[in-house]
């Protein structure tokens, strides 16, 4: 299905459009258990999770020309823990328009083997780390997880190493649906069933937001409570087309509700961006290291 949107003619436009976040990933910290080679190749799997996804512009702290300033010649543990980051760095994130920092410490790393019933070797990597993404703009926490992935290879250590990281880049993927939520707005309902609901509904953002195919999106509405104003969930939609700027959804609840408030008061409806049902395998190689896992 093919579609043309001539969209400065439709009223709803005034509402603000979904755009690209600027992220930065700071160096990553590691414990004693942890070697500098596993802690890079963590940090570079996590890299490409955030670029993977396709919804932010991810800063490389250690790359920018801006940001690499502040770690030369000192200890990078000096500038990136909670306490001090935002004193240390603040002016400089927000001179690059970032509005999250992501600091990530590696916690854990452990290969090991074990014989299967047939009494063949299976090579094991288990790598625990930690993620914390700030809000640039008043220091507060946003997001905090502990992360442990686990994978196995046949054929060597090194291959259970390249899952492992593999495995963390994709679990990057609900890691971003999580914590880096966005919103936008219905453009237009669309085709509607024999009861007049919609069973397609079109909504700003497309490709560039990395909208995929079987991205969940909630509908809500701006509930007033007393003096307070809060959002209810009145609706699902799911991504069937996704084009650049737009998507076309199906309804998967919440037609008729959806509808009335649409049609009364377009502008008190938020789209708020969910999890997507399938992720596209992650190019988790992109970024990482070269090692050697029998110097770990």
């Amino acid at each position: 299905m093919t579609f043309v949107l001539c969209l400065m003619s439709w009223g709803v436009c005034a509402q603000e459009e979904p755009q690209k976040e600027v992220v930065i990933i700071n160096p990553f910290t590691h414990t004693d258990a942890v070697s500098d080679a596993v802690s890079d190749n963590v940090r570079a799997a996590v890299l490409s999770g955030f670029s993977d996804r396709n919804r932010f512009y991810v800063v490389d702290a250690l790359t920018d020309a801006t940001l690499s300033k502040l770690y030369a010649n000192r200890n990078y543990e000096d500038v990136v823990n909670d306490d001090n980051w935002k004193s240390e760095s603040e002016a400089a994130y927000k001179s690059l328009g970032a509005k999250s920092l992501v600091i990530g410490t590696a916690n854990n790393a452990a290969a090991t083997t074990k014989r299967d019933d047939d009494g063949d070797m299976v090579y094991y990597w288990t790598v625990a780390f930690s993620l914390k993404v700030y809000n640039i703009m008043d220091g507060t926490m946003t997001a905090s997880e502990d992360i442990t992935v686990s994978e196995l290879s046949p054929s060597s250590s090194d291959a259970a190493f390249a899952s492992a990281m593999k495995a963390i880049s994709i679990r990057m993927k609900s890691f971003v649906d999580d914590h880096f939520k966005f919103e936008t707005y219905i453009l237009e309902l669309g085709e509607v069933d024999k009861k007049g609901n919609p069973k397609e509904i079109y909504i700003s953002g497309g490709t560039e937001m990395g909208i995929i195919k079987g991205t969940l999106f909630d509908v809500m509405v701006n509930k007033k409570i007393g003096s307070k104003v809060t959002k209810q969930k009145i609706g699902t939609l799911l991504a069937k087309e996704v084009l650049d700027g737009v998507c076309r959804c199906t309804v998967k609840d919440g037609a008729g509700e959806i509808k009335n408030v649409f049609n009364e008061d377009p502008k008190s409806i938020t789209i708020i961006s969910g999890q997507n049902r399938k992720d596209k395998t992650a190019n988790f190689f992109k970024g990482l290291t070269g090692i050697d896992v029998r110097n770990l």
